[in-house]
């Protein structure tokens, strides 16, 4: 096979003998919790000039505007003129012979695992499309959303799908009991005023919009309808039935009968979001008809943002950018005087730096401040501070307004631990494809399914080969974060066994090591309302409080929401006959968030719907079968396999079908060592309905 590596659309050139080899696999069987799984290799590229003028003589350090060896670049690897991986590569060094340039020492990556790097460590409240849900904290805003979900603000959900912000009856302080008398003393959700009541519930968002927003914020695509069939995850009736609750400090939570913090923020707060797709060009030269500022590295910008508002208002302005989050201002002042400015610099060089810049200004006040027109000016200026030219924009006039500002309230978890998150929950499985940008997104069972067969008999060299037991472990503990609610510590008091998770032991007793699926997310009991004759309400809730009863924290919590019908026991004379709240299972009881079986609080039902028996069964169980093995071969395959096979086709030896743990393949030599697991029975879609 002719072997060619393209980087940045040019061809490099390659040593004769220098093997490259890639190592394929999409979920190995001894990393069961390993996401994001893909090929990479380090191999050497020859010192040719070529090569030198692609990677600027990164040796040289005196080079201005080299080679930046901190960021990956695109690259593709062709057998026989056509795409066999497509990915990144990364220049880990440079190796000298007698002071001269030998070879480029270079890793490639599949695009899977770019996501690391797309994402780095950045969180969920950098998600600037998510500003689209955005509240106003006002009794019809919050109220629409605990009754019904917001569309957006000012819009009530009218179903499911459009259902994208909720306010669940999950309180921070406060137990309550069911008393249609309104005889008890404790509180009770019969007479609750929606006013009090609100006091302690924070809102929670759709997980398909979180999705969306990722997809936008860093111009990916996971692939949402897909071809063959098989349902994406991300576009199945469970995933749109998922929501995370926006629970990112604690709230404190005082006397009822007292006025106390929504959110944590003071009621009397006010604020209000420009950025610079608000203001309208007036005169001078604009800087932003393409949306943005480009800041070039030979100038020097400033910007200044003038806002006229009643006097001795106590103000908090910040300034970031929304393309990296990076704060670029922050001033807390009292107006002495209706106009004042703010001086907007990157905070360690005191100029803007040289990229594209989005830039948000953040208003807060404890006070309602009203704002006539303001302007912004942007000036540009030589390097020595000889003005070039500048340019005039405005704003119209406006009030500071009680707002619910999304991100702000988004839980501090990472992009990535987020979907990390819930590729453990669902083991779900992410590949590309050759030709293909888009990121496929399914369930392992769903990607197994859809696989087809190759006979690979007359390849094999029949020399040698290896034949493994397929796991070394014989207990495999799915775990949730440890326990931090009141109910979820009385159920691990109670039964030694924390809830939502799952200790899966093998059928028998046979040796092995156990292993651990950890899931950076919380679970936690939720509570059937009893009324006066102690019966269930069916109006359920979850209580946020520790062992002491007061408000607790803890990782990420995400449930299934669901609209519970309260008609039967009304609320304060009826004023909500139907509210949101946290589910531990799909309404229609075909998914649950544990691993383990569990009762159903809605209906006191036992749910063996769990994530492991949804998920993870097939898997796990085809690997414990006393007939599975792991068998090593080694095999020359031609390149109308090595071209076209997929990790979820199955190899067929000998009349004896096999399932494909992991690939390396030497392009150099065409031989490949092939990990395959004996396939006893045929994997099945999974249930996404």
């Amino acid at each position: 096979m002719n072997l060619e590596l393209y980087i940045d659309n040019t061809r490099v050139d390659l040593f004769k003998d220098e093997a490259i080899t890639i190592t394929d696999t999409q979920q190995n069987v001894r990393d069961i919790a390993l996401v994001f799984a893909p090929f990479s290799q380090q191999f050497n590229l020859p010192a040719s000039s070529t090569n030198n003028k692609i990677f600027k003589h990164y040796y040289n350090n005196d080079i201005i505007n080299g080679y930046d060896a901190r960021f990956r670049v695109d690259a593709i690897i062709k057998l026989d003129g056509a795409d066999f991986k497509v990915g990144k590569i990364r220049l880990d060094s440079v190796s000298m012979k007698n002071n001269k340039a030998h070879a480029y020492k270079v890793v490639f990556f599949g695009n899977t695992s770019s996501l690391k790097d797309i994402f780095g460590d950045e969180t969920l409240s950098a998600l600037n499309p998510l500003s689209a849900y955005d509240m106003v904290l006002n009794n019809n805003d919050t109220l629409d959303a605990f009754r019904y979900g917001l569309q957006s603000s000012g819009l009530p959900a009218t179903n499911l799908a459009n259902r994208n912000v909720t306010m669940p009856l999950v309180t921070l302080q406060n137990y309550y009991s069911y008393d249609s008398t309104n005889t008890i003393t404790t509180p009770n959700l019969h007479n609750v005023a929606w006013t009090q009541l609100r006091k302690e519930l924070k809102p929670a968002i759709k997980c398909k919009r979180i999705i969306e927003a990722i997809e936008t914020q860093y111009n990916i695509e996971f692939n949402m309808a897909n071809e063959t069939g098989i349902t994406s995850f991300f576009d199945s009736d469970v995933f749109d039935e998922l929501y995370l609750w926006l629970h990112r400090e604690k709230t404190p939570i005082t006397n009822p009968e007292t006025t106390v913090p929504l959110f944590g923020i003071d009621l009397d707060q006010r604020s209000k979001k420009l950025t610079f797709a608000d203001f309208t060009y007036t005169s001078g030269t604009d800087y932003l008809s393409g949306g943005n500022l480009v800041v070039s590295d030979i100038y020097n910008y400033s910007i200044r943002l003038a806002l006229d508002c009643n006097s001795g208002i106590d103000l908090e302005i910040i300034s970031r950018d929304k393309l990296t989050n990076e704060l670029l201002d922050y001033q807390t002042r009292i107006t002495p005087a209706n106009n004042f400015t703010v001086a907007l610099r990157d905070l360690n060089s005191g100029t803007l730096s040289s990229r594209t810049y989005d830039i948000e200004f953040r208003l807060n006040s404890s006070s309602s401040g009203v704002f006539d027109a303001e302007t912004m000016l942007i000036t540009r200026t030589l390097k020595d501070g000889t003005p070039v030219d500048s340019g005039n924009y405005s704003y119209n006039a406006f009030n500071l307004g009680q707002n619910i500002f999304i991100q702000d309230y988004l839980p501090d978890m990472k992009v990535l631990d987020y979907m990390t998150t819930l590729f453990k929950m669902f083991n779900l499985t992410a590949y590309t494809k050759r030709g293909s940008s888009k990121i496929y997104i399914e369930t392992f069972d769903d990607f197994m399914s859809t696989g087809v067969s190759h006979d690979i008999s007359k390849y094999i060299v029949v020399d040698s080969n290896n034949i493994d037991r397929p796991i070394p472990y014989s207990r495999i503990n799915f775990n949730y974060a440890p326990s931090v609610t009141q109910t979820s510590l009385r159920y691990l008091n109670q039964f030694s066994q924390q809830f939502g998770n799952l200790n899966y032991s093998a059928p028998e007793k046979y040796d092995g090591q156990s292993y651990d699926v950890q899931v950076s997310g919380q679970r936690s009991q939720l509570i059937n309302i009893i009324d006066e004759n102690g019966d269930f309400t069916g109006n359920v809730f979850g209580w946020w409080v520790d062992a002491e009863s007061k408000t607790t924290l803890g990782k990420p919590y995400m449930f299934f929401n669901r609209l519970v019908d309260s008609s039967e026991y009304p609320v304060t004379s009826s004023q909500y006959e139907q509210y949101n709240s946290a589910a531990n299972a799909t309404e229609d009881a075909n998914h649950t968030l544990n691993f383990g079986i569990e009762f159903n609080e809605y209906t006191g039902n036992l749910n063996e719907n769990s994530l492991f028996n949804r998920f993870y069964s097939q898997y796990i169980v085809k690997l414990f079968e006393e007939q599975a093995r792991v068998v090593k071969f080694t095999a020359q395959l031609p390149s109308s396999i090595v071209l076209n096979y997929e990790l979820n086709d199955v190899f067929i030896v000998n009349g004896q079908e096999y399932y494909i743990n992991s690939i390396q393949t030497n392009l150099l030599t065409n031989k490949s060592e092939l990990e395959l697991i004996t396939k006893q029975s045929a994997y099945t879609p999974s249930v996404l309905t």
